[in-house]
């Protein structure tokens, strides 16, 4: 089942608005609506706060940490407000519920808040700081923005978590940049459009929401106002900051933006990531955000050592000589950047899929010794990084004797990260190359590039030890020919270098009668290639001396070919040109051999032409028949392919394709119907609708449509459980089948706990009558522990198969809203309960 089918776009803002509502506090949703105000009023959030006397205490706790430097403890709000002022006070408090409203529905799910609550933090403190540069007067509002930015991302995971898990790679969900995740391409809406729709909740103004709409939107950054590029610079810089495989390419990208939109402040983007670092530092620890490990802080390395690291990696890529190669190098960085002379340096094989370890110690790298696993190679290194990407683990680095273990163990960390991108290319590009180069050189077959003149170009070993003291391939055909017969070589391979329309050249030359110089036989094949502006002449030649030993081999292999054809399902024959078998394959052979095969079978699609060979040999299809084998009717597939010489005339092969048939019937039938409930599915829903739409309109009968859904569904599976939840569900579609009229009414299951009756020649009465029995026997069959909300309606004139089904859905929601176990039949004009 899709997203889609599980997540209807139609209901999806709907689901995430009632999630809205129950996920936060209304001091929470009166703190935004306070914070959107040009001027907001003490005393409104201090009527807000005083409501919720938990959070007004985490706030003062805030306001007293080292973040504001405060020299005097701050005992009460009021004061606070006056020293850091209501915007502060507002924000601190905005960001503290959302905070707490979040992280228990996201933890009980399993989710890592505090991953998703750095990013966030991260790109609302870099969207101010840059805001501060380009609109002043707007910093606040910067980070409101980008703090509440991806609210639809969060109350998804809170409210889909089984939808949502399965497809993370990575515990920041919301951190969403093109390179780190796809799993947001499974929403039916794009996620910055849909905060922005469920922020109109909460009355946010039109620019903030504009803001929030394009905050990915760097591609078009100069073509909006100052305060939307505040918000998608923040973005982008917590993407930088938190990815997985850190590079200088996306900080370089934002130094130049930055420098661009006159944002950049004096100190550089090197003394923004310090500034931003240091309140994101104090932030985290007033919040009681767990911060990142020094090791996998990104941020807290300075520009010039990311680069420096960078490009000692990048060494690695262009590297050729295997991993002895890589090994050195990496030590030689480990010596360069910490003195470490003392480790393991293990990497991936790509070649022979196994593991090699290389010691480094004061004489430099030895090694390899080979491992099937990672995991068997015991580590003696006080400090073990693993070289680990998105695409796969390639190695790992265990060291000892590192100075300075705290910052050098960071550094090592951040080296590591960026060594395992580079090693993961160079394990694509030009280890797969020298794997080629490797094979080519021990192939047995001799492999040339040759111009059009002949000219050999590159050879592999085998070509050029079959060349021998020759310079040109004419040479070595004719020392190892008589002269007529190397004449006639001659004149064919030089036709085929002239002629532009001649391809291939592909002969055998095996050299006749007395030679001073035998020669073994040997097959030339050549071809045209185009590479580049240019044709060359790819060249294979093949010794085959040892012919004789493949035709004995070839005699051994018959009796395993028989072998082999009489186990084979499929019924494999030979004809001659009339179509009398001449062959048979399995347990069938003896009965069908020397009977005609068009008398046997009867093709399953009747037509005008005669059932004969030439019908057979023409079909560009395979041809279904019926054949009668032991008494039993099969239906084969016979596909024809003609011999090129030989006695016999073509091979016929039928495919038993009986259970296959017989399976496609059943598939045909279970297509239309719910395999639980036995009703008709959702995707049968749509045909059946405007089938008995066009009907009613075509004989001016009326038709009716019945939309409802169980009450209390998911508390009825908690208690009972899936098989319980599943057994309701069997016994509604049990009870919709006996009480509906057969050929009139239609049940189908919409999906869940969902279902539709579509109902032909119903009065509003009768369409009552209906639903009341469905529901009075549903909740007499559970004594009233789940119920049915019902929406009814009739078709009207101008309706469409769609907006028929949607009125009954909003039917089916004002019934829900009235508590449930309620009817509510709904028309355009006249809402009828």
């Amino acid at each position: 089942m899709t997203q889609q089918d599980r997540l209807p776009p139609r209901n999806f803002t709907t689901s995430l608005r009632a999630s809205l509502k129950a996920t936060f506090s209304p001091a929470t949703a009166g703190l935004l609506q306070e914070a959107v105000k040009p001027d907001p009023n003490f005393g409104v959030i201090a009527s807000i706060l005083k409501a919720d006397p938990a959070l007004a205490t985490a706030i003062l706790s805030l306001v007293n940490s080292p973040y504001y430097g405060q020299t005097s403890k701050i005992s009460d709000l009021q004061r606070a407000a006056i020293i850091l002022g209501n915007n502060e006070i507002l924000r601190i408090a905005l960001s503290l519920s959302l905070q707490k409203n979040l992280n228990a529905s996201l933890e009980k799910h399993g989710f890592d808040t505090f991953a998703n609550w750095r990013v966030i933090v991260w790109a609302a403190l870099g969207a101010e700081l840059i805001a501060r540069r380009l609109c002043p007067k707007e910093a606040e509002t910067a980070y409101i923005c980008a703090l509440v930015k991806d609210l639809s991302l969060l109350l998804y995971a809170a409210s889909y978590p089984e939808d949502l898990r399965p497809l993370l790679s990575r515990p920041d969900f919301v951190n969403t940049g093109p390179s780190f995740m796809c799993w947001q391409e499974c929403l039916p809406e794009d996620h910055c459009a849909l905060t922005a729709e469920l922020l109109a909740e909460w009355n946010f103004p039109a620019h903030m929401v504009a803001a929030i709409t394009a905050h990915h939107d760097l591609e078009n950054l100069f073509d909006h106002p100052p305060l939307t590029q505040a918000v998608i610079f923040g973005t982008r810089w917590a993407e930088v900051e938190f990815r997985t495989d850190p590079a200088p390419d996306g900080l370089a990208q934002l130094h130049f933006l930055l420098k661009k939109a006159g944002a950049l402040p004096p100190e550089g983007v090197e003394g923004l990531r310090q500034h931003c670092s240091s309140l994101f530092a104090e932030m985290c620890s007033a919040m009681n955000i767990t911060e990142l490990p020094p090791e996998n802080r990104y941020y807290d390395h300075s520009l010039q050592a990311i680069q420096d690291f960078h490009y000692q990696a990048k060494e690695i890529e262009g590297l050729t000589g295997g991993n002895a190669a890589i090994a050195t190098c990496i030590g030689r960085h480990l010596r360069w950047n910490w003195n470490c002379r003392k480790g393991e340096i293990i990497l991936g094989a790509p070649t022979n899929k196994h593991w090699e370890r290389f010691v480094l110690a004061e004489d430099g790298v030895s090694g390899p010794t080979v491992a099937q696993s990672i995991n068997d190679f015991k580590s003696h290194g006080e400090f073990t990084v693993p070289l680990e990407t998105e695409d796969g683990v390639a190695g790992e680095l265990r060291l000892s004797g590192l100075q300075g273990p705290g910052q050098a163990r960071a550094e090592t960390a951040l080296y590591a990260r960026l060594l395992a991108r580079s090693l993961w290319r160079q394990i694509t590009t030009v280890a797969q190359l020298e794997i080629k180069a490797e094979l080519l050189d021990i192939l047995p077959t001799g492999v040339a590039l040759l111009d059009t003149d002949g000219r050999i170009l590159r050879a592999n070993p085998t070509f050029a030890r079959f060349l021998g003291s020759s310079a040109q391939l004419e040479d070595r055909l004719r020392g190892g020919m008589q002269l007529e017969q190397f004449q006639s070589a001659r004149h064919g391979w030089r036709m085929f270098l002239l002629d532009p329309t001649q391809s291939t050249h592909c002969v055998i030359h095996a050299p006749l009668g007395p030679s001073d110089a035998p020669s073994s036989p040997f097959a030339l094949s050549s071809y045209k290639i185009r590479q580049g502006s240019r044709t060359n002449v790819l060249t294979v030649v093949q010794d085959l001396s040892e012919i004789r030993i493949h035709e004995i081999e070839a005699l051994h292999q018959r009796d395993f070919l028989n072998n082999l054809l009489s186990t084979m399902q499929d019924l494999v024959m030979t004809t001659d040109r009339k179509g009398v078998i001449t062959f048979a394959s399995g347990r069938h052979g003896a009965f069908l051999k020397g009977r005609n095969l068009f008398t046997l079978t009867r093709p399953i699609n009747l037509q005008e032409e005669p059932w004969d060979m030439e019908f057979l040999e023409q079909s560009q299809n395979a041809v279904e028949v019926q054949i009668v084998l032991d008494d039993e009717h099969l239906q084969l597939e016979l596909v024809f392919s003609r011999f090129a010489h030989g006695a016999d005339y073509g091979l016929v092969v039928g495919r038993n394709i009986s259970a296959i048939r017989r399976l496609e019937r059943k598939i045909r039938e279970q297509a239309l119907f719910d395999s639980l409930t036995q009703v008709f599915n959702r995707h049968h829903l749509q045909p059946l609708l405007e089938r008995e739409l066009s009907r009613s309109r075509r004989t001016d009968t009326s038709l009716g449509l019945i939309f409802f859904d169980i009450d209390k569904f998911k508390v009825f599976n908690d208690t009972y459980g899936h098989h319980g939840g599943d057994k309701a569900l069997k016994e509604l579609g049990q009870l919709l089948r006996s009480v509906l009229r057969k050929g009139l009414d239609f049940p189908c299951r919409f999906g869940g706990d969902e279902f539709v009756i579509i109902s032909s020649n119903s009065s509003a009465a009768s369409l009552l009558t209906v639903a009341e029995r469905i529901q009075n026997e549903f909740k007499t069959l559970h004594n009233g522990s789940v119920t049915l909300s019902i929406g009814m309606s009739l078709l009207e004139p101008e309706d469409t198969a769609h907006s028929l089904l949607e009125r009954c859905d909003k039917a089916n929601y004002q019934a829900k809203a009235q508590g449930g176990n309620a009817i509510v039949h709904l028309q355009t004009n006249t809402p009828v309960n």
